[in-house]
């Protein structure tokens, strides 16, 4: 990597930058290097190793009288070199814990609530993506009558209640219809996974004629399930974004335009993760926002991933921070029980 060419010094003097940057958005001197971090080294020497550095392609000058900002480059080493997991603050695991402390059942409820609290932490704008919901296999499908031509319909997974929508059927239903129903559901859904339920075979069956509209309702819920689409991304904060003096019209206007495309997003946020964190910064051939940086987790529930969630924020990100929420949210996630309502 490129980080290699650098001296142990000059490596010291970028971090100092980037870390100073990161925290005043202000583009940074020599004079506050040496002050704040390096008082045993001259002046002379700093501006100069400011200027080797900037000749690499580390920091940039906007104006010739002005201090120097951390570039891309430079964003990369810190992340590869010194960002690292800071403890958070008791305030911090204090809100992070109360958004975890009830019992969950509809995924779409767990995943809503981590956005908010992924967001409201780390004051940037938050993203969560469901992933591999062809994968997840239904354990039970109930049927709760609400009127005379309705019910309420409950889709009960191993991962959770992913769905529960309320249907209007023709033909007047009763408690014995319900029965009949729920029995019928179950002899057919239970233990079958959403990609199943595209085999021609299960949705011929002969036994279904006085059911056939209630089963075409309950298939046409899980078809949506089964296709990725915007129902599966969830945002929180997006105007965080916009309030950060990053935020020009060209950064404003990438911003966006990616996150009104959710199908965009969740490519941008899926790619890559592979690891336990994935971290990009800037635009390239991989996705990536230009000016921006994602950083995203997997998530596990009840054994299983069920996608990944991220922050969206400047390049001038606080990586550290950002790593520590979307840690401690990991561990709440392994800490839940899981447990569906009855």
């Amino acid at each position: 990597m490129s980080g290699e060419k650098l001296s142990e010094r000059k490596q010291k003097i970028l971090k100092a930058v980037v870390d100073e940057y990161i925290a005043t958005a202000s583009p940074i001197s020599s004079g506050e290097i040496q002050n704040k971090h390096f008082s045993d080294i001259s002046s002379a020497t700093i501006r100069n190793e400011l200027s080797a550095l900037e000749e690499m392609g580390y920091l940039i000058q906007p104006h010739i009288s002005s201090g120097r900002i951390p570039s891309k480059k430079a964003y990369s080493l810190y992340v590869e070199k010194f960002a690292v997991k800071n403890s958070l603050t008791k305030r911090e695991i204090a809100i992070i814990e109360d958004s975890f402390d009830r019992r969950f059942g509809a995924i779409e409820d767990l995943v809503k609530k981590t956005a908010k609290v992924i967001s409201d932490v780390t004051n940037y704008t938050s993203v969560v993506v469901l992933k591999n919901l062809n994968s997840v296999t239904i354990k039970t499908v109930k049927l709760v009558d609400l009127d005379e031509h309705s019910a309420l319909v409950i889709i009960v997974t191993d991962s959770g209640i992913i769905r529960d929508n309320v249907i209007t059927l023709t033909k007047a239903i009763d408690a014995r219809y319900i029965a009949d129903a729920n029995a019928l559901l179950n002899k057919i859904f239970s233990g079958k996974t959403l990609s199943d339920l595209k085999d021609s075979e299960i949705l011929a069956k002969a036994e279904l004629d006085d059911f056939r509209e209630l089963f075409d309702n309950i298939i046409s819920i899980l078809m949506v399930i089964s296709e990725r689409n915007d129902e599966n991304v969830f945002f929180e904060g997006q105007s965080k974004f916009l309030s950060s003096p990053e935020s020009d019209l060209g950064t404003t206007k990438n911003f966006l335009e990616i996150i009104e495309t959710k199908e965009k997003m969740a490519d941008i946020v899926e790619s890559g993760t592979d690891f336990d964190f994935n971290i990009k910064i800037g635009k390239d051939e991989n996705g990536g926002i230009d000016k921006c940086a994602i950083v995203t987790a997997k998530y596990m529930y009840k054994g299983k991933e069920i996608g990944s969630a991220g922050v969206i924020g400047p390049e001038r990100m606080n990586y550290n921070k950002v790593m520590s929420v979307l840690e401690y949210v990991k561990k709440m996630f392994n800490e839940l029980d899981g447990g569906e309502n009855d």
